[in-house]
């Protein structure tokens, strides 16, 4: 696991929390490295890919994105196509995460739309895409919770 030491956990923690942490005040949190040494190993996380980016989180409803629906593709036949169509569907107009996945479906898509109508259109353009056979569709009336946050 990338062989991480329980400082570069706790900046992990801290920055997963608030990626605009700067490096003093990261410092001052651990309390036994200077803010260079934090620098340090930030690049070094980052670096090696435990750090993928950082990013804004933005509200969706602030973007008019007031729907979030996930929807499960099935694709025919099967094998190597199934890649080359979610990296094609990764990238419709509101799709923001694609998991190719074992079991009933092939593919599983989350995102954002303005309404329920801009979500079947998005469905209509995936069925565009040369393979995509089949789908199903669940639109969220309400986000209990929601994270991207992975457990350190």
């Amino acid at each position: 696991m990338h062989d991480l030491d329980e400082i570069d956990r706790k900046i992990l923690r801290i920055l997963q929390r608030d990626g605009r942490t700067s490096m003093k005040e990261i410092a001052e949190r651990i309390g036994k490295l200077s803010k260079v040494a934090i620098s340090y190993r930030v690049k070094r996380l980052v670096d090696r890919g435990v750090i993928e980016g950082f990013h804004a989180k933005i509200n969706p409803t602030s973007m008019g994105q007031d729907t979030l629906f996930i929807t499960s593709l099935k694709i025919g036949p099967k094998g190597k196509s199934e890649a080359l169509i979610a990296r094609k569907i990764a990238r419709l107009h509101g799709v923001q995460s694609v998991f190719q996945t074992f079991g009933d479906h092939d593919i599983m898509i989350i995102g954002r739309a303005k309404n329920a109508t801009a979500v079947r259109d998005l469905i209509y353009e995936a069925f565009k895409i040369r393979g995509v056979i089949d789908s199903t569709s669940v639109i969220a009336h309400t986000v209990v919770s929601q994270s991207l946050a992975v457990e350190i």
